[in-house]
């Protein structure tokens, strides 16, 4: 056999070779599948409370098997928690180029606006839900509270450092006093909430850390 036949064999047989199927839906299906479900997800929790919503109702509103939810989110609240952090985080983000007692103005208020929406419900059901079940408890603690809490008590170390505020502030202390504040005006339903009352609890909170001030 001569080297060009080897070569013109060679060409055939790769060409003649089929590529294995891939496995498993493509990116962009599975991206299209996971928005669609967020969106069922959310549209069902307008209507009905956390503890009311089931997997199967998420299945047949977003046009897909139950296996495809667990295989993602193995419980009904991880899915919910999921679509909370992807759909309502975003609204939270502040600006970079603010100090530190206008990073908190701003968490303050973006967290009392989303709280008086269609969100605050569904966080509402999760804690109530967290009440009996400690590991959905621990997950909106891990990645709901936490992260923005530590960001929050990052903004309050900055205006220590910078001057901004007393030397001897705490932020963790400032950052539980103002928040816990909130959380339990939002939870037990208690009046005013709003941005006013967001801006003053500020103000009262931050006066005495405010450097230059000194305490009794």
């Amino acid at each position: 056999m001569t080297l060009r036949s080897v070569l013109l064999k060679l060409a055939f047989m790769k060409k003649s070779v089929r590529r294995a199927p891939r496995k498993g839906r493509p990116p962009s299906d599975r991206a299209t599948s996971h928005a669609v479900i967020m969106d069922a997800v959310y549209s069902l929790l307008q209507k009905k409370s956390v503890r009311d919503l089931t997997m199967e109702e998420v299945a047949k509103r977003a046009k897909v098997g139950k296996p495809t939810l667990y295989k993602w989110w193995s419980t009904k609240a991880a899915l919910v928690l999921a679509m909370l952090c992807e759909r309502m985080a975003p609204n939270l983000e502040k600006p970079s180029d603010l100090t530190a007692e206008e990073s908190l103005q701003f968490r303050v208020r973006t967290l009392i606006d989303a709280f008086g929406g269609p969100f605050g419900k569904i966080v509402a059901g999760l804690i109530a839900e967290g009440q009996s079940e400690p590991a959905i408890r621990q997950a909106f603690f891990d990645r709901w509270v936490s992260p923005r809490r530590a960001a929050t008590i990052a903004d309050l170390e900055r205006g220590k450092n910078t001057g901004e505020l007393r030397s001897d502030t705490e932020p963790d202390l400032l950052n539980d006093a103002i928040f816990g504040a909130i959380y339990y005006r939002f939870l037990l339903g208690l009046t005013p909430f709003s941005k006013r009352f967001g801006e003053e609890l500020v103000e009262q909170a931050i006066r005495g850390n405010r450097a230059g001030n000194l305490r009794s």
